[in-house]
């Protein structure tokens, strides 16, 4: 019993550090926690219960095979498909349905990445318990601390990277390319996931096979960690030039203005309002700063095209920050 709170504790504490960076990441329109909340579920219970039960259906035609290649089939092919087309199917189920609260990159990253913190989160809590059984307590820290701090980003990194592909795609009308481009990041998620088995396998045998898998996944973890501030930058870009022209209609003014292009001093005002003006200050500053938000994201998805973006809704978020500020 010791040992089974001991890994839930060494698998969740880690992790909720990991979620809590990623969702700093997203620094001016946050995703609704309901969802996100969902989305760490989808990989933490479901996702993993159904990778489990199709690789288990998937692993009976390789049991015919050698031992040792069965093994590295399994591993290092079997599991990356499985599991990234499980936790896909979130992600994709998220774009289509709360279409709305997709924005673009920097949000198919963050639903990608809590994703697959939920995964790996559950994985580990499994893995700890396996090499406490079979090697003891040092067996067990040993895989503690490799899933947790040297590998404890891969799940995130691989669904993320399709999330990275869905948001890419989010004001394109190219069918082709809309069809392509996430097909191409699920490729890749698979494999950086595949890539880092089979390297991971072959480390057990050589000592340079643990390097390729360690360069391959931080790697990707740098060029995707790239991707989310570019991705943040265009959407201030959006702010910036969405919200102007709310300065001309009287929405905003121009001290507002300035302040909502800037994520620190977005921080700063907020800290400031909660010394001065307590709690509800502080919240009454974010509803703000959301509704604000959500104006410069909504004009920008209909100049884009977007036709679930009207004007009437436009019109209401005016009036929301309107009747906010008077």
């Amino acid at each position: 019993m010791i040992v089974l709170v001991v890994s839930v504790l060494a698998a969740v504490l880690p992790t909720a550090l990991y979620v809590c960076a990623v969702w700093w990441l997203d620094r001016y329109e946050k995703e609704p926690m309901q969802l996100l909340g969902a989305a760490f579920l989808w990989g933490a219970v479901p996702g993993v219960l159904l990778s489990v039960a199709v690789e288990l259906v998937a692993g009976v035609p390789t049991s015919l095979l050698d031992a040792t290649l069965a093994n590295v089939l399994n591993t290092s092919f079997t599991a990356p498909v499985v599991e990234e087309l499980v936790k896909a199917c979130a992600l994709l189920t998220l774009f289509l349905v709360y279409h709305r609260e997709f924005d673009g990159v920097l949000d198919g990253i963050v639903y990608g990445a809590v994703v697959g913190f939920g995964f790996g989160m559950t994985e580990n809590v499994l893995y700890f318990l396996s090499a406490y059984d079979s090697g003891g307590l040092a067996s067990w820290g040993q895989v503690v601390f490799l899933r947790t701090a040297v590998f404890g980003l891969n799940h995130a990194l691989y669904t993320a990277t399709v999330g990275a592909g869905l948001g890419l795609i989010r004001y394109r009308r190219d069918v082709g390319q809309r069809v392509l481009i996430p097909l191409a990041a699920l490729v890749l998620a698979i494999t950086l996931h595949g890539v880092h088995n089979l390297f991971a396998q072959v480390g057990s045998v050589v000592c340079w096979g643990i390097l390729v898998s360690l360069a391959s996944d931080w790697a990707g973890v740098l060029v995707l960690v790239a991707v989310a501030v570019l991705a943040g930058r265009h959407e201030r870009q959006w702010i910036t030039l969405e919200l102007a022209d709310e300065v001309k209609r009287g929405t905003l003014t121009v001290a507002e203005y300035r302040l909502l292009q800037s994520s620190r001093s977005r921080l700063v005002a907020r800290l400031g309002a909660l010394t001065d003006g307590g709690w509800r200050a502080y919240r009454h500053l974010g509803t703000f700063f959301h509704l604000a938000t959500e104006l410069a994201f909504r004009r920008y998805q209909a100049h884009a095209g977007d036709a679930n973006v009207d004007a009437a809704e436009i019109v209401s978020l005016r009036r929301q920050i309107g009747s906010l500020r008077s």
